[in-house]
Formats: C-alpha cells, structure tokens, sequence
C-alpha cells in the first residue's frame, strides 16, 4: 500500500495511477467497440476518467477495477447514445446490445490473453525476460539493448526471435488448456 510521507496515510493518487496504468487499455477498447467516432471515444474515456477519479473513494479494495471503470464507462455510453438517439445516426436498441455485448467478449478475451502473456513470461529465463521487457515495455530499441546487456545486436535479435516464439506457443497453448 502506498502511504503519503507526511501523514502515514494511503496515498489516494498513487494508488488511483496503479490501477488505472493496469486497466487503461481495457477500459479504452471497451469505449472504442461500442463508440465508433474516435474523437467521441476519446472525449469519452476521458469523461469516465474523471468519474472514475471522482468515485475513487468508494471503491473496495480487492474489487475488479477495470470492470468498475467498464461500469462506469457503460453508463456514460448509454448517456451518450441517449443524448444522440435524436440525430438521425443513431443506433437501434438490437444492433446497440449486439455490440455490447462484442465488447464485453473481446475484453473477456483480452483479459484471459493478458493473463495467459503473464504466466509465460515468467516461464522465461531472466535475461530473455529483461530483454522483452526493455524492448516492448520501455520500448528500447535493439542497439541500445545490446549495449546494456553487454551483447551483440544479432543476439539480441537471435534471443527476441526466441522468446518471441516460445511465449506465442505457451500463449496458445494456455488459452487451449483454458478453453479459449
């Protein structure tokens, strides 16, 4: 738990941030399947962002917290569409509840694939770990990986090749063993 310095107290805005970090991009493509408008799916992830912030204080610990922002997010979706059922544009109830329903299955989907990315890496020697995490969580490009891990560039390239293809067997092989 992340406490403040000054009053020993849970920091709010921290743990807000390491939720929201962990959850963003779920959130956001749930928006982005059933907002087709890019500029409104933007206004409207912001938009729960802020609700999200507001309400902070009454979400329990433990709870599932990118379903809590989907939840929030639903209910400003369906304010949305609401608000433009008058335009001529607007949706029926049947196609609405289809596409709902697609979001939620592709979160479900992600969920279960995000999961299943996890367990693999960690079935990764360290050193193939560090270098999926340099380049695809910091974004660093192979030179300046070889650089730091003392390598050359075809080895970097040789190890991401790999481990590249066993996370993409494990992965698959998971969702099998999982049904999906």
């Amino acid at each position: 738990m992340y406490l403040d310095s000054q009053n020993k107290r849970p920091d709010k805005t921290k743990r807000f941030m390491r939720l929201l970090f962990a959850n963003e991009r779920r959130i956001y493509a749930y928006i982005c399947v059933l907002v087709p408008d890019r500029v409104e799916a933007d206004d409207l992830f912001q938009e729960t962002l802020s609700v999200m912030w507001d309400k902070f204080d009454t979400f329990e610990e433990g709870r599932d917290f990118g379903a809590w922002g989907i939840g929030i997010a639903h209910n400003l979706i369906r304010n949305y569409r609401r608000k433009k059922a008058r335009s001529r544009l607007s949706l029926e109830a049947d196609i609405e509840s289809l596409l709902e329903q697609e979001a939620r299955q592709s979160i479900k989907s992600l969920d279960s694939r995000i999961e299943a990315l996890r367990k693999c890496l960690a079935h990764l020697n360290p050193l193939d770990r560090k270098i999926i995490h340099l380049r695809y969580e910091e974004d660093i490009s192979v030179q300046a990986i070889a650089e730091k891990v003392s390598s050359t560039i075809k080895v970097i390239y040789t190890k991401l090749a790999r481990a590249n293809d066993l996370l993409l067997r494990c992965i698959r092989r998971t969702l099998a063993e999982q049904g999906g």
